[in-house]
């Protein structure tokens, strides 16, 4: 029998065993729905919502925040220099987005929108306990008299602009005819949101990691970079909203080259473990992602690709990448890449591949089937061998 203490012994625990089952139900889900859509097999119903509007706000709002909710919850106090959150904290998050879980597979599986946004509230109410707790150390630190710690801020940012998008995405379920509020949900969700997170993360934590496992590596992370990375999102996602080609063309490029320049300065020049390859890789896709956005709006027909560069080849490296390390570090483990870890990652990248060319042709449905059951065979392994360590107490037998 799982015990309370154990899953909530930490902030990762629990949030990162619903946020593993949940991105795995949403890509069977969605599996299940190309699958019915291209070959006729059996397909989850549907309510009156198009199952191809859900996928992306479903993904970016109750998928992925679970994973590194976790992880910065565990992260965002030690940054500042203060003791680990108290279960008050982080437990009512875990709750929330087990609640949402719960109730977004029942209303995927009979088609209840309204039950579906429910799911929502349980999991915007989740994020913005979740937000308070971060925004609460920030402000000790400034009561206190330090410094600011520009990350912590940048997240809070990244996650005042997930709030506004999800709430769009609220409004979007209770009228769907309404025309303003899902463009605005996933672009927002996408743009300001989900990647600033990601890149936030690395800007912080990948000059450490490396610093500490590879023989003379410059721990470079100036903070005009993470600046000007959220002027240029603030100039892309306006230019997307008010639909300024040539700004979304010079947002882009500026990303490209920013994330290109963060990735040179970080690729390591001596020999480095798989544990930090994963990072390094997974953060290649960003200029790759923003550059494919740059070469669509000048006229490219690329379909999706920019976007799913950036979700699959970034964000869902990355979550294997971090999620990883701290669940071997955090369950007494040693900072190794496991096996499972390696045939995830390895699986992401053919997906994302297999999805870009999807989009090049066309949104072809066969590649799209494709693309999903890599996904889905490569995440599964690694999803379940993490799910039965967050149930057990650490290895070596320390709190936590």
């Amino acid at each position: 029998m799982v015990s309370p203490v154990t899953i909530l012994a930490a902030p990762h625990r629990l949030l990162f065993l619903v946020g593993a089952v949940q991105l795995v139900a949403m890509l069977c889900w969605w599996l299940a729905v190309l699958a019915g859509l291209y070959f006729g097999t059996a397909a989850p119903a549907g309510g009156d919502i198009p199952a191809a509007l859900l996928h992306a706000p479903l993904i970016i709002y109750l998928a992925l925040p679970p994973l590194f909710l976790g992880f910065l919850l565990t992260v965002f106090p030690r940054w500042m220099g203060y003791p680990d959150l108290g279960k008050t904290a982080y437990a009512p998050v875990g709750l929330g987005y087990a609640v949402a879980t719960l109730a977004a597979w029942a209303a995927l599986a009979t088609g209840d929108d309204e039950l579906l946004a429910a799911a929502i509230i349980s999991a915007l109410l989740a994020a913005l306990w979740g937000g308070a707790a971060l925004l609460r150390v920030a402000l000790c630190e400034r009561t206190d008299g330090k410094d600011p710690t520009w990350h912590g801020w940048s997240i809070l940012a990244a996650l005042s602009a997930g709030v506004i998008g999800q709430t769009a995405f609220l409004f979007f379920l209770v009228d769907p005819a309404g025309a303003l509020a899902l463009p605005l949900s996933n672009r927002l969700g996408l743009w300001a949101f989900l990647l600033p997170v990601f890149v936030t993360v690395c800007h912080r934590m990948v000059p450490f990691f490396a610093g500490n496992v590879v023989a003379e590596y410059e721990r470079w992370r100036p903070y005009w970079v993470l600046a000007a990375y959220w002027g240029a999102t603030a100039l892309l996602v306006a230019a997307l909203q008010f639909e300024l080609a040539i700004l979304v063309t010079g947002g882009a490029l500026i990303l490209a080259a920013l994330t290109g320049l963060m990735a040179f300065k970080w690729w390591p020049r001596n020999e480095a473990p798989a544990l930090l390859w994963v990072l390094i890789i997974s953060f290649v896709w960003a200029p790759i992602g923003y550059a494919l956005t740059a070469l669509s709006s000048i006229g490219l027909q690329l379909g999706r690709a920019p976007e799913h560069a950036l979700t699959i080849g970034f964000a869902s490296s990355l979550i294997v990448a971090m999620v990883t390390r701290v669940t071997q570090g955090h369950s007494g483990r040693p900072l190794e890449l496991p096996m499972v870890g390696r045939i995830g990652f390895i699986g992401i990248q053919f997906a994302a591949v297999a999805r870009i060319m999807a989009a090049i042709k066309g949104e072809d449905g066969p590649w799209l089937v494709i693309s999903a059951v890599i996904f889905v065979l490569a995440i599964a392994p690694w999803a379940s061998r993490n799910a039965a360590i967050y149930l057990l107490p650490r290895k070596d037998g320390k709190a936590g």
